[in-house]
């Protein structure tokens, strides 16, 4: 076999090597092992398998993949160490619940206090329970709750939500890196990602800016991945436009998401011009002039100021 083929022919076969709870044991002990790896005599002894031919083919059916025979002895590789990842992620095994967490933050719609909750259902969200308006709703792994305070919590929850709209809007899958389209979408779109007006999209309804007059639609081609994104994210993504906010006294990266009206308010976001789409984004710094960033349908990002 050469070094650019692969011994697992597909997904599925992926699946049914690892369907053996020895091989994923011997993944488990070289995970825990100094520089991911053990000698023989000491990745049988960490797993507990007494006989040797049992544990020399489940070895031997893990290996040129997940793991790799080195001079020191058997290594976890790349695609060892992802199977692990998603295990510690909690999603297969795992039903976290947290919250109410009392944030500092207002409503827009009422002004009661937010609070951020996570259920069963894997979803974190920012939300008023006076009103019932829903400020920001993302998946979020168990294992981001392990080992942290609610407080903790709500700030990791912020911050990789950031990264996966960042990620998504830069044409990139947060969880497979394959190549993620990217199209603004309002009530009037009929051709481009999302096919149809944004009330007759898949899930829409249940989407929590459906106030929002257009999101940026976004779509892995090679994985599940797909979902909708405020237009007001792209501006977090141009270092350009962040610094000048930042420079106005909005300092984009310190404030959460639900802190932030250009992200999560709808009232925020118009759409200025239907042939091209082009959408206009209003900030507002505090004491400062309004910007006014214009985002067409390649999510460049023109800015302005109005007094």
């Amino acid at each position: 076999m050469s070094e650019d083929e692969s011994p697992i022919a597909s997904p599925e076969a992926a699946f049914m090597t690892l369907s053996n709870d020895l091989r994923l044991e011997i993944l488990l002990a070289l995970w825990d092992a100094p520089d991911f790896t053990l000698t023989f005599s000491e990745l049988r002894k960490a797993v507990g398998e007494r006989d040797s031919g049992t544990f020399t083919y489940h070895l031997g059916e893990l290996q040129d993949h997940f793991i790799a025979e080195t001079d020191d002895g058997y290594e976890l590789q790349y695609p060892g160490h992802r199977v692990l990842d998603a295990i510690q992620s909690g999603v297969f095994h795992e039903r976290e619940t947290l919250g109410p967490v009392a944030l500092d933050a207002d409503c827009r719609d009422c002004g009661a206090g937010l609070s951020f909750e996570y259920g069963t259902d894997y979803i974190g969200r920012v939300r008023c329970h006076d009103c019932g308006n829903r400020v920001l709703e993302w998946p979020f792994d168990p294992g981001g709750i392990a080992d942290r305070g609610p407080q903790e919590v709500v700030a990791a929850f912020d911050r990789r939500t950031r990264l996966v709209w960042s990620c998504a809007l830069d044409g990139v899958c947060p969880f497979c890196a394959g190549r993620v389209e990217r199209d603004i979408v309002d009530e009037t779109t009929s051709e481009g990602l999302c096919i149809g007006v944004l009330e007759d999209l898949d899930r829409y309804d249940e989407y929590f800016a459906t106030d929002h007059p257009a999101v940026v639609g976004v779509d892995c081609r090679q994985c599940s991945f797909y979902s909708f994104v405020p237009v007001g994210t792209v501006l977090l993504t141009r270092p350009a436009i962040t610094g000048t906010l930042t420079t106005c006294g909005m300092n984009v990266r310190e404030t959460p998401l639900w802190g932030l009206d250009f992200v999560v308010d709808g009232d925020a976001v118009e759409v200025a011009e239907t042939t091209p789409l082009t959408v206009a984004v209003r900030a507002t710094p505090p004491g400062g002039d309004t910007l006014v960033a214009h985002v067409d349908g390649a999510l460049d990002v023109s800015l302005q100021q109005q007094s």
